[in-house]
């Protein structure tokens, strides 16, 4: 390469004419084929948007239903959560359960959170982003752990076993798991397992009295006296006085 290099240089030494017009030729050659290219370009993407347009009037439920699945699908992607986002949710989780009395924890939400907490600790915790969610799984070592077994690919999990290691869904800005477990975090359970069946179930009539309600909005309600009371209660007023003197 570097011979042919040399002895093209030398070349164009002894015949720059030959070289001036060669450069010259291709100068003019682009100059008039780079035009052409563009107008073509702009010509073939005119007639891609135009087939567009006249297959939305020919089909307009058709492509009503491709743009409704193309916004949902960006909407999804936009608003699928990252790792950082989970990290937020399960410290929120976390300390909203330490705000609680032991007594009053549910003991599912405070095994879930205390599970993950202890992953995350370890760092087994992986996220895997799938475009439209998210998927959270454990990992049997650490990222930056260097045992035999984190890096044999025959000791490695199989892929009919990453099921059973997903601990959660990221989806539309919330892990899900974590947020139904979450739910009702506030209510132990286990201090109702010694009820009677009819007392381990509330309906909705037994936590919403009208009755109650009655009274309770009443409570707000201005004091109106009347002539009466008002006479009355000055009367007894006078009477105490007269009393004490």
């Amino acid at each position: 390469r570097h011979d042919y290099e040399r002895q093209l240089g030398i070349w164009g030494r002894r015949h720059p004419s030959a070289v001036g017009s060669f450069i010259h030729t291709n100068v003019e050659r682009l100059s008039q084929g780079l035009p052409l290219w563009w107008k073509s370009l702009l010509h073939d993407y005119a007639e891609a948007c135009r087939e567009v347009a006249q297959g939305i009037r020919q089909r307009p439920m058709k492509a009503g239903l491709y743009l409704s699945l193309l916004a949902g699908a960006v909407s999804c992607s936009l608003r699928n959560p990252s790792e950082a986002s989970f990290d937020s949710s399960l410290l929120e989780a976390s300390g909203t359960l330490l705000l609680l009395s032991p007594w009053t924890r549910n003991s599912s939400s405070e095994k879930h959170t205390q599970r993950l907490m202890v992953l995350r600790n370890r760092g087994q915790l992986r996220v895997q982003n799938l475009a439209f969610f998210s998927l959270l799984y454990e990992a049997p070592y650490d990222a930056g752990a260097d045992l035999y077994q984190a890096h044999c690919k025959y000791l490695k999990p199989r892929w009919t076993d990453f099921p059973s290691l997903v601990l959660d869904v990221g989806f539309w800005g919330r892990w899900w798991v974590l947020h139904s477990r979450m739910q009702n975090s506030d209510i132990n359970n286990e201090e109702f397992q010694y009820l009677p069946g009819h007392l381990k179930t509330i309906s909705f009539n037994d936590l919403h009295s009208e009755t109650n309600e009655k009274l309770f909005d009443e409570k707000y309600k201005a004091v109106i006296l009347t002539e009466e009371q008002i006479q009355e209660a000055d009367g007894s007023a006078s009477f105490s006085q007269d009393k004490f003197l």
